[in-house]
């Protein structure tokens, strides 16, 4: 959890936020008693939580160890940065597709290009002319017989 302090009472969003978790797993939780129930405010009767209740849910998230005293084991998502940095990026080949049919080649398939790509320019594309990339991919295609 961060330095900031624990306010007096917290919502039912802002302790999710806090757990990092959605508000259906956290009210799951809630109900098997991995975390505390919340409590209701008379005057309208929202739900909150104390600021040690929020410290023991947090620490129960930290612990795996439920404010129940038993074993639970959470489901942890991935951030988008660690979600987006384990895929590979998928690349925007019609410029080049149109660029290989205007050649003769009308057959050429999405896995092909990323070959003749991987092959030709192992280390990317980044700094190479359009050009001269369509002219490595098409020769690359035709020695190998996919053009």
């Amino acid at each position: 959890m961060s330095d900031k302090p624990i306010k007096a009472v917290v919502s039912v969003a802002e302790m999710c936020r806090l757990l990092g978790m959605s508000r259906r797993e956290f009210m799951q939780h809630g109900k098997r008693g991995t975390f505390h129930e919340t409590l209701r405010l008379e005057a309208n009767n929202r739900p909150y939580y104390t600021a040690s209740m929020v410290e023991d849910n947090v620490q129960a998230r930290a612990t795996s160890v439920g404010v129940n005293g038993e074993y639970v084991l959470f489901y942890d998502r991935k951030s988008k940065d660690e979600a987006s940095s384990t895929k590979t990026p998928r690349r925007d080949h019609a410029a080049l597709i149109d660029g290989l049919k205007a050649l003769g080649l009308s057959s050429v398939t999405a896995s092909q290009i990323e070959a003749a790509m991987a092959a030709c320019f192992p280390s990317g594309t980044a700094n190479e002319d359009e050009n001269a990339v369509l002219r490595a991919v098409f020769r690359h295609l035709k020695r190998s017989g996919n053009g």
